[in-house]
């Protein structure tokens, strides 16, 4: 027996000593945890709901418009870096079993959002109510139940996903008192246990726990304790901000209060009174998140505001409608500068879809995102103008004179058809990627008048209204009255002109993010360059037990994965890898370290790894 236990500890203190000459051969760090939550609050800057999708009752096209990757280069190439996944489960869901294909369906949109690197969250959704409407001592036991198994199926579908996704236990949960908030605690907890138990990722992956009703005050008064986490540093906190409700939300005056179409100091109708906002309007705004800073943020829990928005209203005279849009925009701008200052994570919701076209990713309310972008301090990536009677795409047709005209040229994925959006006081700015020159009406009134180029002023021939039209827009000139027309020229080369208001599809536009995989700058097709920047190449955990995960500067434009034994053999090699394939590489590996090889077109990048026993 002696001799056994002794031969039993010297295989087992060799593998030991064999695990520590790999970490010694590849320099790599003993930690296989995903980072904190600290971390990754540092890395998300702003971002969008899609919202009115996942989570429309018992079907994704409930509320019509299901998403496609074209949406969600669009929020990519926008600037927002985050999106949060409002999901129903529950009526998905057969004596507890989550339907197979909607969890597909579910995955394929969170691969989406990891082939554009972005960070993303899924919850459980108001989902017909069953948490959010049930948080009683009376409910307690049946609620724990459906959480723990949720949150299990969910947590194992996604356990090998890197830190950009992170889970959210709940939405708004509907508690008012002591009493609830103790309720609510022991499903939070369930969610916890329920994710830590699934291994993988879980372990240390970044878990959000919503505030009593979401609600700022009520968070502030009656949250004084998180869930019990085996990890530290793992949590966030989520509250969301729709104050004044009056006019953030209400589409009518109600017993308790009247619609505000005016809101900010500066912003009061001297004309329409009775809709000024009388109370939640800046300084306000600043006591609120003030309260979460000191409460959370100070004392290292990052928080989300994982909701916020005001409604864009449609009003007639007396009403001023510039007045109502101007102060809409100063709200969005007034509580991401607030946010941001303070270390918060403002999360827009998308009221009725006003953003993007679902299904195309074209952007519809051009100004808000702009001003989101603005107020956070991003820069946003380009966008395409696609005419729609002629399909030719604006372009600025490398001419860098100051008063050049405007191009039309069929799709080449040109950086002279890629445009930068600016916000200008309630109109847009668009800059040419090619050249730096801004789409200018160059004072032209007359019908057929060409558009021009000219660099940076602030000039209102600069400055562009965008008016939504269906699924598509129209460009109308500030200075001119005039609206961007592609004269039902076909040429490439032909130019760009302007017209007073039609209906023809000559003045409708799609405006639509470059996708990741999109043109490349002069400079790098000179070069024969077809890939990402090849920077960055990384594997992780690392080093890993079970499978790794693969992450690049742009996955989309990996060709191959190849992983190469200590001894130089090929052991495994993926061929257009999906994003899923890069999400959980290694499982059939063997102990010992190996070197990862990415190729794409002209690039290649190699780094290495570790698989150690568990």
């Amino acid at each position: 027996m002696l001799r056994t236990n002794v031969q039993h500890c010297i295989k087992r203190c060799m593998r030991i000593a064999v695990q520590l000459l790999l970490f010694l051969f590849t320099g790599l760090q003993l930690s296989a945890q995903l980072p904190t939550a600290q971390f990754i609050a540092g890395k998300m800057k702003v971002g969008w709901n899609l919202g009115n999708t996942l989570e429309a009752i018992c079907g994704e096209n409930a509320w019509g418009g299901a998403v496609t990757q074209a949406t969600i280069d669009a929020v990519k190439a926008s600037g927002f870096n985050t999106i949060r996944l409002p999901v129903a489960w529950d009526c998905h869901s057969t004596n507890g079993v989550i339907d197979p294909a909607w969890m597909a369906r579910v995955k394929e949109v969170v691969d989406y959002c990891m082939r554009d690197s972005l960070y993303v969250m899924i919850n459980i959704h108001w989902d017909n109510g069953w948490l959010e409407n049930n948080i009683t001592p009376a409910a307690q036991a049946q609620v724990n139940a459906k959480q723990q198994n949720y949150w299990t199926q969910i947590a194992n579908t996604f356990k090998n996903y890197n830190e950009h996704l992170l889970f959210a236990s709940a939405n708004e949960p509907a508690v008012d008192d002591a009493t609830g908030m103790s309720v609510l605690l022991s499903y939070h907890q369930t969610f916890v246990n329920a994710v830590r138990a699934t291994g993988g990722n879980n372990s240390s992956r970044t878990l959000i726990i919503q505030g009593p009703s979401t609600n700022i005050d009520k968070t502030n008064t009656l949250m004084n304790t998180l869930p019990a986490d085996p990890i530290a540093n793992r949590l966030m906190m989520e509250v969301h901000y729709y104050d004044p409700s009056q006019f953030a939300l209400i589409t009518q005056d109600e017993s308790w209060g009247k619609m505000f179409y005016y809101w900010g100091a500066n912003y009061h109708s001297t004309t329409d009174t009775y809709r000024n906002a009388t109370w939640g309007e800046e300084s306000y705004m600043d006591t609120e998140l003030n309260l979460m800073k000191a409460k959370f943020i100070d004392k290292g829990i990052p928080v989300i505001i994982g909701e916020f928005a005001a409604i864009k209203r449609t009003l007639s005279p007396p009403s001023d409608q510039a007045l109502h849009d101007a102060s809409r925009w100063h709200f969005y701008d007034y509580l991401v500068r607030a946010a941001r200052a303070r270390g918060l994570i403002p999360i827009c919701w998308d009221i009725n879809k006003q953003m993007y076209d679902r299904a195309t990713g074209t952007v519809l309310d051009q100004e808000t995102i702009s001003t989101i972008m603005q107020a956070a301090g991003n820069t946003p990536g380009y966008v395409r103008l696609v005419n729609r009677a002629t399909g030719l795409l604006a372009d600025g047709m490398y001419r860098s004179t100051n008063g050049a005209n405007t191009g039309q040229w069929s799709n080449s994925g040109s950086d002279a058809q890629q445009w930068v959006v600016e916000a200008a006081d309630g109109y847009i700015r668009l800059k040419n990627r090619a050249t730096g020159l801004y789409l200018d009406g160059m004072g032209r009134t007359p019908d057929g008048a060409v558009a021009g180029q000219w660099s940076f002023s602030t000039s209102y021939n600069q400055q562009w209204k965008l008016e939504v039209t269906g699924s598509y827009i129209k460009l109308k000139n500030r200075a001119s009255g005039l609206y961007l027309d592609g004269l039902g020229q076909t040429a490439n080369g032909a130019d760009l002109a302007q017209w007073s208001g039609s209906s023809s599809y000559n003045q409708q536009w799609t405006m639509t993010g470059v996708a990741l995989a999109g043109a490349l700058t002069a400079t790098t097709a000179a070069a024969g360059l077809s890939g990402p920047s090849t920077k960055e190449l990384n594997v992780y955990p690392n080093p890993f037990t079970t499978t790794f995960s693969v992450k690049a500067d742009k996955q989309d434009k990996i060709e191959r994965i190849t992983i190469i034994d200590a001894s130089g053999k090929t052991v495994e090699v993926k061929v257009h890898p999906s994003a899923s394939d890069l999400l959980s590489m290694g499982a059939a590996l063997k102990t010992g370290a190996y070197v990862i090889e990415a190729k794409g077109r002209g690039w290649t990048k190699k780094c290495k790894v570790v698989k150690i026993v568990q």
